[in-house]
């Protein structure tokens, strides 16, 4: 019988699948491309599905070849063992690749914070679209307008695959926080949860998170999850909304080189 993390690893994988225009086979899993946002990560990327034997060296070859005849500037791998995902780690941080390690996390009822949902309307996609834009700004990786374009009108495929609805905390009638609940009628993901910079430890976050688990729970789910990041914060808030680690994915990218002007 299939595990909660089972559940979840399957269900993101049918998003992207759902996302790609084209899957390419390789030795250690498939690779998904789509090459209308060729500079979105998230859907240019190597998945390495389960406990299988990994050469590092190899997969950072076939990451190179795959990326290289798509055009790409990136290089991507997800792993979604832990185990398989532990052994790479110390070849690619030697490498120079960003390693990020992602928690599965379980909804498993109330926990020991609670949040004003009352302040928490569901919104349409468009009336979201200001508040991407100004939230994809301010992260790392918008270098330029183009990308922060791309990203932003990348999410409505995700948003598709997903049947998503959106829930915004707002101040004066303007979008301060959102967060996305994806949905395949038996499994749920909460995704895409941010705060305006200025906004940020005020609740909002805690508010649309939980406002879409509640939204969840009553369209019957039998799972409700989400993803955060194994080193920072946010793990902890989704802890006290009820949220437990089910399982640990791992991340290796090779970022864009940056060109310096002539």
């Amino acid at each position: 019988m299939p595990t909660e993390l089972d559940r979840a690893l399957a269900f993101e994988q049918g998003l992207r699948s759902r996302c790609a225009e084209r899957i390419v086979p390789f030795r250690f899993g498939r690779a998904y491309f789509n090459d209308t946002f060729a500079r979105v990560w998230d859907l240019n990327l190597l998945i390495v599905d389960g406990p299988r034997e990994v050469d590092p060296g190899e997969l950072a070859a076939e990451a190179e070849l795959l990326h290289t005849d798509a055009g790409h500037t990136h290089r991507r791998a997800v792993v979604t063992d832990d185990r398989v995902g532990s052994g790479l780690e110390r070849f690619f941080r030697r490498l120079g690749w960003r390693i990020d390690r992602e928690l599965v996390m379980a909804h498993r009822g109330e926990g020991e914070r609670t949040a004003d949902t009352g302040r928490v309307v569901e919104v349409a996609r468009d009336d979201l679209l200001p508040f991407r834009t100004e939230a994809a700004r301010a992260e790392p990786w918008a270098t330029d307008d183009e990308v922060v374009r791309e990203v932003v009108e990348a999410g409505a495929l995700w948003e598709a695959a997903g049947n998503a609805r959106y829930f915004a905390a707002q101040l004066d009638g303007t979008p301060v926080a959102a967060a996305e609940l994806y949905s395949d009628g038996r499994t749920a993901q909460v995704e895409d949860v941010v705060t305006l910079q200025a906004h940020r430890g005020k609740g909002y976050a805690s508010a649309v998170v939980a406002r879409a688990v509640e939204e969840a729970l009553a369209a019957g789910h039998g799972l409700v999850f989400l993803t955060a990041d194994d080193g920072d914060w946010p793990k902890e808030l989704y802890g006290r909304l009820g949220f437990e680690p089910i399982g640990r994915t791992w991340s290796f990218l090779r970022t864009p080189a940056l060109v310096p002007p002539d």
